[in-house]
């Protein structure tokens, strides 16, 4: 064992020998190759701080920020006719996952992108119109019927009740005749109950 060891420290010194001879032989001037070496790192160094103002402004311009497949999406819908916002949430579509807020622009150009992070995706626009939650109670040719209005102001068939207008007082005719007004479909059940 005492043999191999001796024999790895003596084949060790030998080969620094040769390394030394070997270097002194084939770079008889190292001055001049440390000056060379020192004008090339001279040369990196000005191109570095040369490009260094360049590489700043490519990063702060750059928007990585993505849409997560988690991400919350809804779209927000302003009507201009009733001043009133409907604001749906929905699934996220599959093809906004891992697009920037640029491309989620130019995927929606019809709507505006209202709010965007990682997260979250909101998507706004504004319609020419009344809004879907317009409702009007009025007296039919035999019952209660429910009229809605459509985003261009005209009167559309919602519902008709089983509430016959025989049964009905004269007060409360005279005001079906005219028709009740109710916002958002979720009262309609509460101002019907009055009638039946």
């Amino acid at each position: 064992m005492k043999k191999i060891i001796f024999l790895g420290i003596l084949v060790f010194i030998v080969s620094l020998g040769i390394g030394y001879m070997y270097s002194s032989v084939f770079f008889n001037d190292n001055e001049a190759n440390l000056q060379a070496e020192q004008f090339e790192l001279n040369q990196v160094s000005d191109y570095a701080v040369q490009n260094y103002t360049k590489l700043q402004t490519l990063e702060a311009s750059t928007d990585t920020e993505k849409v997560s497949p988690n991400a919350n999406f809804a779209i927000k819908q302003y009507y201009d006719e009733c001043n009133h916002f409907n604001f749906k949430y929905s699934k996220l579509p599959k093809e906004l996952v891992n697009l920037t807020r640029q491309e989620v622009e130019d995927y929606y150009d019809e709507y505006e992108v209202e709010e965007f992070d990682s997260n979250n995706v909101v998507l706004s626009k504004e319609i020419n119109g009344f809004c879907d939650e317009h409702f009007y109670i009025m007296l039919g040719d035999e019952h209660i019927e429910i009229m809605q209005l459509d985003t261009n102001g005209s009167f559309i068939p919602y519902k008709e009740t089983e509430i016959s207008k025989e049964y009905l007082p004269q007060e409360d005719i005279e005001k079906l005749k005219e028709g009740i007004y109710v916002y958002g479909s979720g009262n309609i059940n509460s101002v019907l109950e009055d009638y039946e």
